[in-house]
């Protein structure tokens, strides 16, 4: 039972925050990547890996980290998403990306301590970025952008796969999301290949994950709100004949 009082708008995540007619605000963006916990389950997992790595490499040196040693530093990551992830529970929160997320560090951890090798890490990573990637692009091919089919969805407006300016700018935001994962993988795949590039591997993974993201969101978001804007300024002058 309620207590009458109208309930708070929850938060739009991701691309559903182009769907707001409201300004993208410092604040707005924050929601959009999670809120102040999304930031955390994205950046401190993977900084405690690296960290627990570095200090377990700096003490085997001149040896490599043995899979005894790597056990504490895949576990205490995935400890840390699985708390988090309660915490979203308890709080009655989305936790979707916190499931994924929580999954991935634990298919990473399983890799890491059957292999024996820290760089295997980042390996689910990879195939994801690739799998995206292709979809955007494929997407691209086939003329029918993600963003603009994202779009449409999110606003009811099927002009995105009609009007041909529409069209035009959601191939060249989806292009731009593809450009993010093509990055990310020109970027880390070398260092993996490279071998025993860890800690460059995880700095690299942190600053290409949510920074990038955000910057590629942000644009996005601006854009498509723009060009929701747009068909209602050219109805204010009739609106003002009548």
């Amino acid at each position: 039972m309620t207590d009458g009082r109208e309930q708070p708008e929850r938060p739009r995540p991701g691309l559903a925050r182009a769907a707001d007619a409201a300004p993208l605000t410092g604040r707005g963006l924050l929601d959009a990547v999670g809120g102040p916990l999304g930031l955390v389950e994205s950046v401190v997992p993977p900084l405690v890996f690296v960290v627990l790595y570095q200090v377990a490499a700096i003490s085997a040196a001149p040896q490599t980290v043995d899979r005894a040693a790597l056990l504490p530093i895949v576990a205490t990551p995935l400890v840390l998403s699985a708390l988090l992830l309660v915490y979203r529970v308890l709080r009655r929160q989305r936790t979707g990306s916190a499931i994924v997320g929580a999954v991935l560090v634990g298919v990473s951890a399983a890799l890491v301590l059957i292999t024996g090798d820290a760089n295997t890490n980042y390996l689910p990573g990879f195939f994801i970025n690739a799998g995206y990637g292709l979809a955007f692009l494929v997407s691209v091919i086939v003329r029918r952008p993600l963003v603009g089919l994202v779009a449409g969805l999110l606003t009811s407006d099927g002009g995105w796969g009609t009007e041909p300016g529409r069209r035009r700018v959601a191939t060249g935001l989806t292009l731009l999301w593809v450009a993010l994962f093509a990055v990310r993988l020109a970027v880390e795949v070398p260092l993996y290949l490279a071998g025993d590039k860890v800690v460059e591997l995880g700095i690299a993974r942190i600053v290409l994950g949510l920074p990038l993201y955000s910057i590629v969101l942000v644009v996005t978001v601006l854009v498509v709100q723009a060009l929701r804007r747009r068909p209602e300024a050219g109805a204010q002058p009739e609106a003002r004949g009548t």
